[in-house]
């Protein structure tokens, strides 16, 4: 971790995320917050301990609501006193709940289009609360720019932890997918594609990491490995990947996404076929590091080329590992927050 100078006087901020476990809060907030304290920020993060999300089933809805409205309004009183607030995302999902009691400086975080939610105007009223809103990519900032100042702060990659390994065996190429399983329906769709490429390379895997297994019938069963996500195992089973994917249906909600996926594959040296969709089409006209694939046909020719040209293949990861490092590290990111953070308090 490169060691930031700290700037006087010290700030006191108070950040308020979803909750401990939740990706937004991880890589926004909590990967950050050694690097924040390294420049004289006095971090105290208060997750959400209710959760942000409702529950499944309607009894355990009507039991959450209460003990998430009133932890939203014990967490939003404590930034009084504070320099500043680092709000990320909404105290209690799609609603506007005790924003109004923060009565600090804040800065607003946005990693979605949660303004495309059935009550999305509750984030625009923050974002005109905001003395400043964050956005994880320009697509989302082109819209909160109605509402207020905005700065694009891309959800940053630890290129020290997310690394190179060894070397996938050129011999048993890995077809690799992380996530979480609500972007199954975007790897559904290059079903077909996976199907084929595989067809035509007898030795290649396709590797799938999420948290439950996915439902992909015509792929060949043994050549479909579905490994549990931990956070410990991760980088390890991505170093073990030739390729990784990252597919989004061409929608608003997909446009808005931040393109974390293809950081991290970036970052452990591997070459990316992706959708040219929103975030992912800016990064990759940042360098050859890739391919962007719309059509089942794109998909195979991509996939197809990286399996037989690996010498190819490894220049185009290590070019998207330098992209990485110099404008998606935390290194570079951290730094940047902790000004903006600064510039929101005075």
């Amino acid at each position: 971790m490169t060691a930031l100078a700290p700037e006087a006087p010290p700030l006191r901020v108070v950040s308020l995320t979803q909750g401990a476990r939740v990706p937004s809060t991880r890589f926004r907030v909590v990967q950050h917050l050694a690097r924040l304290q390294a420049a004289g920020l006095e971090v105290d993060h208060l997750p959400g301990g209710a959760g942000a999300y409702p529950p499944v089933g309607l009894l355990r809805r009507v039991r959450w609501l209460p003990a998430a409205l009133w932890d939203a309004q014990r967490r939003a009183r404590a930034t009084r006193g504070a320099d500043v607030c680092l709000l990320q995302r909404e105290l209690v999902s799609t609603l506007r709940t005790a924003e109004p009691l923060i009565r600090c400086p804040m800065v607003f975080d946005v990693d979605d289009a949660i303004y495309l939610h059935p009550r999305g105007a509750q984030s625009d009223a923050t974002a005109r609360q905001a003395r400043l809103t964050i956005c994880g990519n320009r697509v989302l900032a082109e819209h909160y720019s109605g509402l207020g100042p905005v700065e694009v702060v891309p959800t940053a990659v630890d290129t020290a932890r997310f690394v190179p390994g060894t070397g996938a065996d050129d011999d048993v190429p890995v077809i690799g997918w992380s996530g979480s399983s609500s972007g199954f329906v975007y790897l559904e769709t290059i079903e077909p594609a996976l199907a084929r490429v595989l067809e035509m390379h007898p030795a290649a895997q396709f590797v799938v990491m999420a948290e439950r297994p996915p439902r992909l019938p015509s792929l060949p069963p043994g050549r479909v490995h579905f490994v549990p996500w931990s956070e410990e195992s991760e980088v390890a089973v991505m170093q073990g990947f030739s390729v990784g994917l990252m597919p989004l249906i061409d929608d608003a909600w997909a446009r808005g996404k931040c393109s974390f996926k293809m950081l991290t594959y970036m970052a452990c040296g591997l070459p990316v076929v992706v959708s040219p969709v929103g975030m992912n089409a800016d990064v990759l006209a940042l360098a050859e590091l890739g391919f962007g694939a719309r059509h089942h046909d794109d998909w195979v020719q991509a996939l197809d080329l990286l399996l037989r040209e690996r010498d190819r293949a490894r220049r185009l990861g290590s070019t998207g590992r330098a992209v990485a490092q110099s404008h998606f590290s935390c290194d570079v990111i951290a730094p940047r927050l902790a000004r903006l953070l600064r510039a929101a308090a005075s």
